[in-house]
């Protein structure tokens, strides 16, 4: 079986190409970083002259994931037209190269909780209303339609994920990233938001082993899926449980400002990946620890 990784070298495409490889697959990756060193065949492309029908007809491979693009928020708010063409004209580009070469590849398009807002009631399902907060949200929307247009017109096998809160090794922003840098430097963290907003974590192999569930059991005509573990959790338990667990000895200050973009209170609704088998393996205290058991080592 081949893969081909488009964003293999971001946080959660990494960690696809090392899943897949631990699987024996010939796994492929593109993206524009230079000076690695890969373990598999990678394309290094520039933004503005990606040839994706060159490398899909070269490579074609049964599965491709799409986990590049902009994951941004205030860039998106800033530069919607370049968000939208990071994250929704890209995938329509690969759709029409797979169409046009007559492959049977399988598009896998990670697209985003943000999708949803702030929802009218939790849990979330993937029925729920879609009413973005930011550009970023109404773009990964926009490319699940065009997902669907694809499957449901042209026949090409696809599918969307919407990943809520990710975490684990290898990832360098977001809320645990922040506070791991914040409690080596001040006295006491600063956060936005009131501590009560909340979320639905789950750890990055968590979340391969769930895509990997709709890859090879679930549906595949543009359908989307919820990608978490249906629990909420405040961000002020999480920001303390974490700095506990760092040793850090100062406060945490909430400045009672929700930034542009962010959601409120988010549960999730997994009916649909544990009817394929999906079940939390890394619970988040578990989690906590080895993220920051790797954040110790390689930060």
């Amino acid at each position: 079986m081949k893969v081909l990784i488009i964003g293999s070298c971001g946080f959660i495409g990494r960690h696809i190409v090392e899943y897949y490889q631990k699987k024996d697959y010939e796994v492929f990756g593109m993206d524009l970083v230079n000076n690695i060193s890969p373990t598999y065949k990678y394309f290094k492309v520039l933004p503005n002259v990606i040839p994706y029908e060159k490398i899909l007809k070269s490579v074609q491979p049964d599965y491709c994931f799409f986990t590049a693009g902009n994951a941004n928020i205030n860039f998106s708010i800033e530069n919607s037209q370049a968000d939208l063409e990071a994250n929704t004209l890209q995938v329509s580009i690969i759709l029409n190269a797979i169409k046009n070469l007559g492959l049977k590849t399988l598009f896998v398009n990670f697209s985003s909780a943000a999708v949803y807002g702030n929802p009218a009631s939790l849990p979330i399902n993937e029925e729920s209303k879609i009413n973005p907060l930011s550009p970023y949200g109404w773009h990964k929307y926009m490319a699940e339609l065009v997902c669907r247009e694809y499957s449901q017109i042209y026949g090409v096998p696809t599918f969307s994920v919407r990943p809520f809160s990710v975490y684990g090794p290898g990832q360098a922003k977001l809320l645990l990233w922040d506070l791991y840098h914040k409690s080596k430097k001040e006295e006491n963290v600063s956060l936005f938001g009131t501590g009560k907003e909340s979320r639905d974590f789950i750890y990055i192999t968590d979340l391969l082993e769930a895509v990997d569930l709709i890859v090879r059991k679930g549906k595949k005509h543009g359908e989307a899926y919820n990608i978490a573990n249906g629990k909420e959790f405040t961000i002020d338990w999480i920001a303390n449980h974490f700095l506990k667990a760092a040793g850090y000895k100062g406060e945490i200050v909430f400045t009672q400002q929700v930034r542009e973009g962010d959601p409120l209170n988010w549960r999730a609704d997994i009916s649909k990946i544990e009817e394929l088998g999906y079940s939390q393996k890394v619970d988040i205290e578990s989690g906590i620890s080895m993220y920051l058991k790797w954040l110790k080592e390689n930060v």
